[in-house]
């Protein structure tokens, strides 16, 4: 069976609790993954972190967010237990995730043999993201774990987030490689495509995040809030 990982903040029980409740009820063992608290990071790590920035947060006019930081070295974790554990494909979600009885389809049929392990596989969470803005393949079709995945076209600079995708052990150490040179944000999805880190995005529908209704991610405002400050690249 597909492994899953939940990223999540060891304080947040109530979030832990929930989803730990709604994987239980669907049958599905997961492993928690204990998220680094970008608040709780030194400034100097924060500062040398940022001086390794590359990709698409050097042209947005602010640096890399304590939250972004933290979030980016959480899923790194992830990758890296993926490495240390010998596992071909994994399941990362974050602990806000909305799950149903089509993600229990997903990870009880999974089967590895139609997929491109340089390629991500994204389950949904794009729910706020105007659907003319990303564009999908009406030919290139994989079905997944009886879900459908369809190659995104030139649509990585508006697909955001980490809430919820399939990450291959090929894919976590390319990722691993690049992060001890560089620090690229978690969810820069067109840098990693542009410099060929990943070959293709794929796109399904399944798995839904808060925040395309009424609440915002943390992350989501955070970000929000250091662009109207603009924050600069190098403080």
């Amino acid at each position: 069976m597909l492994h899953i990982y939940i990223i999540s903040l060891k304080q947040d029980i109530e979030r832990r609790q929930a989803i730990s409740k709604s994987l239980e009820n669907l049958g599905l063992k997961f492993i928690f993954i204990d998220a680094i608290y970008g608040k709780e990071l030194s400034e100097d790590f924060i500062k040398i972190t940022r001086d390794k920035s590359r990709g698409g947060i050097l042209n947005r006019g602010f640096s890399a967010t304590p939250g972004e930081i933290g979030c980016t070295l959480s899923h790194l974790k992830a990758y890296q237990d993926i490495l240390d554990k010998h596992i071909d494909w994994a399941c990362i979600l974050e602990d806000d995730v909305i799950l149903d009885e089509r993600f229990e389809t997903f990870i009880r049929t999974f089967q590895a043999t139609e997929l491109d392990p340089t390629s991500l596989y994204i389950l949904g969470g794009q729910i706020d993201v105007s659907k003319d803005k990303i564009v999908k393949s009406i030919k290139n079709i994989t079905v997944v774990g009886g879900q459908k995945f369809s190659k995104t076209i030139k649509s990585e600079g508006f697909i955001y987030g980490t809430c919820c995708y399939l990450m291959s052990s090929c894919l976590a150490e390319k990722l691993i490689t690049l992060s001890q040179v560089n620090f690229i944000v978690a969810d820069d999805w067109q840098y990693l495509v542009g410099n060929d880190v990943i070959q293709k995005i794929y796109l399904s529908e399944f798995v839904d995040h808060p925040s395309g209704h009424s609440n915002k991610s943390r992350l989501k405002k955070e970000r929000e809030l250091a662009a109207l400050n603009k924050v600069s690249i190098n403080p």
